[in-house]
């Protein structure tokens, strides 16, 4: 017992000038989302503008690098075509939702002058939970992952990469992220995948000690 409150204590003590150090920050944007899908060996893509709120921690690693996580509200979606028939994709659904996004980034910080500026990427998890859809009159909202109806899966991941520029803890960013998995909940016979995207211009505030 001794043994493991003298090891949970060293623990405690090597992390500790690291949460110290830990700062967050708040934002707030526009979000141009997208699904993509491939017909006819051409790419398309049916988008629509929604909206991002998130928070953020800064967490320093070693010399310049930081690991940067957030939680982030989403609403996005796009459209996308069903439905093969011998025309071709006959349906075209246009829909949209609310996510939960937890980008886990990791940071390359370096300054000009005053402006602090950041280069960032890493993995994206996409939570959906609630939404409609425009081809289903009767019963628009979406259902995520009910295999009867052609509704999407609820979860995704994607890889971010985004650039932001702050001066004064206000800051502004521009990040990307691509979905890498299929969200068709079923891909019936004719039809193909389709991937959410998205690119997201914020505005933010790090509650950064005025030291630093």
């Amino acid at each position: 017992m001794r043994k493991l409150i003298l090891i949970c204590s060293v623990l405690l003590l090597s992390i500790a000038p690291i949460v110290a150090q830990v700062e967050f920050g708040v934002r707030v944007g526009g979000a141009y989302s997208s699904l993509v899908q491939k017909i006819d060996q051409k790419y398309e893509a049916g988008s629509r503008f929604g909206f991002s709120v998130a928070g953020l921690a800064d967490i320093p690693l070693k010399n310049r690098w930081s690991l940067r996580p957030e939680i982030a509200l989403v609403n996005q979606g796009g459209a996308y075509y069903s439905a093969q028939s011998l025309d071709g994709m006959s349906l075209h659904n246009t829909c949209w939702y609310y996510s939960l996004q937890v980008p886990v980034n990791v940071a390359y910080n370096f300054m000009l002058t005053d402006v602090r500026l950041s280069i960032f990427a890493g993995p994206v998890f996409d939570w959906s939970f609630a939404g409609k859809m425009d081809s289903r009159k009767d019963h628009p909202d979406l259902h995520f992952g009910v295999s009867e109806e052609k509704d999407l899966k609820p979860c995704d991941m994607g890889i971010s990469l985004g650039l932001s520029v702050e001066y004064s803890n206000f800051f502004l960013s521009f990040n990307s992220i691509c979905g890498v998995i299929d969200r068709r909940a079923v891909k019936r016979e004719g039809e193909t995948s389709v991937y959410q995207n998205n690119v997201t211009l914020s505005f933010g505030y790090f509650f950064r000690t005025k030291d630093k």
